[in-house]
């Protein structure tokens, strides 16, 4: 990316792209740790919320504790297990943005959806050093799955800080969907705080407007004069190579054309058919089909062999007389089309 496309990139653009390597330079932090201290790392959100009987529970999430009101702060949403799809795959020792795109390369193989038709996200499980090898979680989301939940969320007046998953025994997976929903456009999270990060790359840019116009108008005459300059080479460069090509295109087509008409493939292919006892009275070859006539002593069936050959097809007789003459040899007139070489 040059400075050019960063000028005109739009605000939600810019927004994601900030976004994007947030999160790529935190998940290659979070990957040199230790597994204990990146447990402990991403349990930013102290309070979770889960949907009970349609009713919205609040609780403490080391504690447990159901909580009588809803706390301030950022709330962590547990989807239900039965919502969300949960895979464990075995990958190399990879950081987790190599990771998640391992993943997204094999979504379709680990679910029943598309790519485009899930968002989902990974955790770390297990590492083994020794081995290079590392046991993952993979959370897979149907994204209409994930816009009934937005819905529902809506109308208990809850925005979540993230929305994960809980495991059968209670403990949630480190998963967070409304990462994937951002970058998929799928959450308005991103637009809601796109005022201050478009805020913060207004200032780098008119810092650097001036820089980059000085620059460009420096640069601009030295570089017609370069263009100019080169230009009948140029010229002269691309009609040569237009002559070039026009001469490889020649010799393709000759080459092509050799090896459709070749009479040699035909001849050995017709040879092979025919059994050792016949023997041929003329060969035509009109470069797409060829015309045999002959005599043989036994009754081998000749079309059968022909069709066998990669070489020809469409093998066909065109005696009407299968008599034995008076020399006791059975005459044989037959016609076969050239196999189109692969």
């Amino acid at each position: 990316m040059n400075a050019k496309d960063l000028l005109n990139m739009d605000m939600a653009a810019a927004t994601q792209l900030l976004l994007q390597f947030w999160r790529w330079w935190t998940g290659e932090l979070m990957g040199l740790l230790p597994t204990e201290w990146r447990e402990r790392l991403s349990r930013r959100n102290r309070t979770v919320a889960e949907l009970r009987g349609g009713q919205m529970v609040y609780r403490n999430q080391e504690t447990g504790a159901v909580m009588a009101a809803k706390p301030r702060g950022a709330i962590a949403f547990l989807l239900p297990p039965e919502r969300v799809l949960v895979r464990s795959v075995e990958l190399p020792l990879l950081p987790m943005s190599d990771v998640r795109r391992m993943v997204a390369l094999d979504i379709d193989r680990l679910s029943p959806f598309q790519a485009g038709q899930v968002y989902f996200d990974a955790d770390i499980v297990a590492r083994d050093p020794e081995s290079g090898r590392q046991q993952v979680a993979v959370g897979i989301l149907p994204r209409a799955s994930a816009d009934l939940v937005l819905e529902e969320l809506r109308a208990h007046d809850l925005a979540p800080a993230t929305l994960g998953v809980q495991t059968p025994g209670g403990e949630p997976y480190s998963f967070d969907f409304l990462a994937a929903m951002r970058d998929a456009g799928g959450s308005d999270a991103a637009q809601r705080r796109s005022v201050y990060w478009w805020a913060a790359a207004a200032v780098l840019l008119v810092v650097n407007l001036s820089v980059w116009t000085w620059r460009d108008t420096s640069n601009l005459d030295q570089l017609r004069q370069m263009v100019e300059q080169q230009q009948a080479g140029v010229t002269a460069a691309m009609r040569t190579r237009g002559r070039v090509d026009h001469e490889a295109a020649q010799r393709a087509q000759l080459l092509d054309a050799k090896k459709k008409n070749a009479p040699l493939p035909v001849l050995d292919a017709v040879t092979a058919a025919l059994p050792q006892d016949a023997w041929v009275r003329r060969f035509e070859w009109n470069g797409r089909s060829v015309h045999v006539t002959g005599e043989r002593k036994t009754s081998q069936d000749i079309l059968a062999r022909l069709e066998a050959s990669p070489v020809l097809r469409n093998a066909r007789s065109l005696s009407s007389d299968n008599h034995a003459n008076a020399a006791g040899n059975t005459p044989f007139e037959f016609s076969a089309d050239r196999e189109e070489p692969k």
